[in-house]
């Protein structure tokens, strides 16, 4: 069975990457070794490495003699203490995203480039990444039919795709069944807000008591940026920021009311069996993922519905690139039927062949009420969808002084000019 990893809001800002050696400019000719001897060397920036990856360099460089693939990984990967992993750092991330975005920005940035939390809107707004979309329609070997197209067309900036998915996960909440048949909470994901959760709360308060709660581990900065990542093309147009505004504030009064009103709280706790949901993300396909009730994310607002997904592999091709066809031909392989089913794949993958052959293998394994889900997965995964993502200096000066007003410190209108006064001088710098 593939592998498959449950990615928490609270570890958003994990990365996936590649490996490999760090040599070559990526820019180039003969004279600075980007085609030197009859190959041509594509150079691909990532944070750190995974075996993804590794394995997709070696089998597409085995297959064509006359490409290298160079791997330049700006961050070695995170010492192992036991089984566990050191965390990834807010300031980790911004230094790859510094790192990155001046290399591109002074003409000596890599072929592609991981897009993980990079400030796309600036970089498509210098001109520094090509529309994907011109190399599929001119590529007759590329059947853009065979992957999904709604998940590509989310990505999309005014009609032009900069930055290819190739695997990617969607936000869903997990309904305990059992709890669910037991108090009777009957739920229409398609349409439910936070709002219907106050009262889906008190009912669960008069029916079960305290020891029950709505949900659990679920914290106010996570639910914060999830509005913020799903709502990050409105937050911030053409490098104007919009957080000074009555309905950014009427988010954070909305999402201050839950916790104040106990209908959510800040509490970590590892008893799952008396939680009604819990938030999480559907990161794989296969029978273990269809234990529990799926459901697309409440909205807090009566706007924004469908499914919400986010790229965990996305690469994006450097304007200054000599070897654009080259990395063109890369990334044609990572999509291929091949690497999408590879057993070393994390995420959901882009190849609807390789999807439907997953979830048939789910469905002659699983129960009745696991059927049930396996149908609810199909149609998240055709709807049109809403991708979640935002430049990650943005989410967390709006996280850091969100605190302040989650606290009683200050008003929301203190803190939402103060978000906006930073944000600001981000984008201007």
């Amino acid at each position: 069975m593939k592998k498959m990893w449950t990615l928490a809001l609270a570890t958003m800002l994990t990365l996936s990457a590649c490996s490999g050696t760090n040599n070559g400019n990526g820019q180039g000719s003969e004279e600075d070794g980007n085609a030197k001897d009859g190959v041509s060397t594509v150079e691909i920036a990532v944070m750190h490495t995974s075996r993804f990856l590794e394995s997709a360099v070696q089998q597409f460089e085995q297959a064509n003699s006359n490409i290298d693939i160079v791997l330049k990984e700006h961050m070695a990967l995170p010492e192992v203490s036991g089984t566990m992993m050191k965390a990834i750092s807010q300031a980790d991330v911004e230094k790859y995203v510094q790192s990155v975005t001046t290399s591109l920005l002074s003409g000596k940035g890599s072929d592609l480039i991981l897009m993980d939390n990079l400030p796309e809107d600036k970089l498509i707004d210098k001109g520094l990444l090509v529309d994907l979309n011109g190399l599929m329609a001119s590529d007759a070997s590329f059947q853009r039919s065979d992957y999904y197209e709604n998940i590509m067309g989310a990505s999309e900036h005014n009609g032009a795709l900069y930055a290819m998915p190739f695997s990617y996960t969607i936000g869903v909440v997990y309904g305990n069944a059992d709890l669910m048949n037991q108090f009777y909470v009957e739920v229409d994901d398609g349409a439910w807000t936070w709002e219907q959760m106050r009262e889906i709360s008190h009912q669960l308060k008069e029916q079960a008591g305290s020891e029950y709660q709505l949900f659990i581990n679920l914290f106010s900065n996570s639910l914060l940026y999830e509005y913020i990542a799903s709502n990050y093309s409105w937050l911030v147009q053409d490098e104007q920021a919009n957080f000074d505004s009555d309905r950014f504030r009427s988010i954070m009064k909305n999402i201050k009311s839950l916790y104040d009103e106990g209908v959510l709280k800040e509490d970590f706790t590892y008893d799952y069996d008396k939680a009604l949901f819990r938030m999480g993300s559907l990161s794989g396909i296969g029978a273990d993922s269809f234990n529990q009730t799926i459901l697309r994310v409440p909205a807090l607002e009566d706007e924004g519905r469908g499914s919400r997904f986010q790229p965990s592999l996305e690469l994006g091709l450097n304007s200054q690139s000599t070897v654009q066809a080259e990395a063109w031909a890369f990334m044609k392989y990572l999509l291929s039927e091949e690497m999408q089913s590879s057993s070393e794949f994390i995420g959901i993958p882009m190849h609807k062949g390789v999807v439907a052959e997953e979830l048939q293998q789910a469905s002659e394994s699983v129960d009745a009420h696991q059927k049930e889900q396996v149908d609810a997965v199909k149609m998240l995964l055709e709807e049109k969808g809403e991708r979640m993502g935002s430049d990650s200096k943005v989410a967390s000066i709006a996280m850091e002084e969100f605190a302040a007003y989650m606290s009683g410190q200050k008003s929301a209108e203190a803190v939402s000019e103060i978000i906006q006064n930073r944000v600001m001088t981000y984008l201007n710098e």
